[in-house]
C-alpha cells in the first residue's frame, strides 16, 4: 500500500518533468531545423525553388546573377573561423571600387534571398557578395541547423575580413534580413571593421522570437514555454556559452557611431514590428528606423521595389558611396 502511494505521488510529477523535456526538445528542434531547412552539399548545389513557393519572396532571383540578372559574378569560397568553406557568389562593381555590400540571408534559406536587389547596389558601382552561412545553402556544416545568428554573425565577419584584405575594399557595408539581420547587428556590436549596416526585420532576441511564434490554434506560447525552448535552443546551437551572449537587442548600442538602418514592415506575422521599435530605442546615433506599411517578413522590396530602393540608396549615398566615387 505504502508502495501504490508512493508512486501516485511521485508518478505526476515524473510525468511533468518529462512532458517539459519533451516541450524544450521538440521546440527547440523546431527553431534549430525548420520545416524548409535543407543543407545541400555543393555537388548537389542550392535547393530548388518555386516561383510560388510561400516562405522565399524571391521575385526576380532564383537562379544566379548571370541567369537572372545578366551580370558577370564570381564563385567563392572563404575560410570560416573554425575553418569551414563559405562558399557564394561576388557581382562586382565599379573598376576600383573600394568600398562594397556583404549580404546575408535568413534562417534556413542562402545567397539567393538578396538576389533580387543586387541590381540596386550594381547600378551605383558596388561590388556584392551574397554567401551561405555555415550549416545553410551549399556551405560547409554537418546538418546541425540553424543557430539564429550565433554561428552566423561570427560568418559575417569572416565575410568583411576577407572583402577588406583580398578585395581591398576600404568600406563594408552589411545588410541582413531576418535572422540575417539580427546577425549583422551582432557581427557589427563586436567587430569595428565593419563600417555601415543595415538591419531587415531584425528580432531582439532568441527568446522574443520564439515567444512570437504562433501556434497552430492561434496562441502564442505561455511565457515559460518560449524561454525554456529558447534557453534549450540556444545550448544546442553553440553549447553553453551560448547563454552568455549578447543577444541583438543587447549588442545593437555598441554599433554606435557606425550607422545603422533598420527596417521593417507593418505586416510581419513572423517579428512583430514592436522589435523593431525597441532595437531602435536602444541604439545609439546614428540610427534610422524606416517602417512600411503593408510589407510583410522578408518582403519590403518586393512591396515597394522603388520605395525600398529610394531609401537604401539615400543611406548608402550618405554613409557610404562616397568611398566609391572614381
Amino acid at each position: 500500500m505504502r508502495r501504490l502511494l508512493v508512486i501516485l505521488l511521485v508518478l505526476p510529477a515524473v510525468l511533468g518533468v518529462a512532458g517539459v523535456a519533451a516541450i524544450a526538445w521538440t521546440g527547440s528542434s523546431l527553431a534549430l531545423r525548420p520545416p524548409w531547412y535543407e543543407q545541400r552539399t555543393p555537388e548537389e548545389g542550392l535547393r530548388p525553388i518555386h516561383p510560388n513557393d510561400d516562405f522565399f519572396i524571391w521575385d526576380g532571383g532564383y537562379r544566379d546573377p548571370g541567369t537572372d540578372l545578366g551580370l558577370a559574378y564570381e564563385n567563392i569560397e572563404v575560410p570560416a573561423i573554425d575553418g569551414a568553406s563559405l562558399r557564394g557568389w561576388l557581382v562586382p562593381g565599379r573598376p576600383g571600387a573600394t568600398a562594397g555590400i556583404v549580404a546575408v540571408h535568413g534562417g534556413g534559406g542562402d545567397r539567393r534571398e538578396f538576389l533580387r536587389q543586387v541590381p540596386v547596389f550594381h547600378e551605383v558601382g558596388l561590388p556584392v557578395v551574397l554567401f551561405d552561412c555555415r550549416e545553410q545553402g551549399v556551405s560547409d556544416g554537418e546538418g546541425r541547423g540553424i543557430s539564429l545568428g550565433l554561428r552566423e554573425s561570427e560568418d559575417v565577419s569572416a565575410m568583411v575580413a576577407w572583402a577588406k584584405r583580398e578585395l581591398g575594399w576600404h568600406r563594408v557595408a552589411v545588410i541582413g534580413t531576418s535572422q540575417g539581420g539580427a546577425s549583422v547587428l551582432m557581427a557589427a556590436a563586436a567587430d569595428p571593421t565593419i563600417d555601415v549596416v543595415i538591419a531587415e526585420n531584425a528580432f531582439t532576441s532568441v527568446r522574443d522570437l520564439i515567444a512570437s511564434a504562433v501556434l497552430p490554434d492561434g496562441t502564442q506560447l505561455p511565457s515559460w514555454a518560449a524561454g525554456l525552448i529558447a534557453t534549450t535552443a540556444l545550448v544546442r546551437m553553440a553549447g553553453p556559452a551560448a547563454l552568455s551572449r549578447p543577444s541583438p537587442l543587447e549588442a545593437v548600442p555598441a554599433i554606435s557611431p557606425r550607422p545603422l538602418l533598420l527596417m521593417h514592415g507593418t505586416e510581419d506575422a513572423v517579428i512583430p514590428l514592436a522589435q523593431a521599435h525597441r532595437l531602435h530605442e536602444a541604439a545609439g546615433e546614428p540610427v534610422d528606423l524606416w517602417v512600411l506599411e503593408g510589407a510583410r517578413h522578408s518582403a519590403l522590396f518586393n512591396h515597394a521595389p522603388g520605395r525600398w530602393t529610394e531609401r537604401v540608396r539615400g543611406f548608402l549615398d550618405a554613409h557610404l558611396l562616397a568611398e566609391n566615387a572614381p
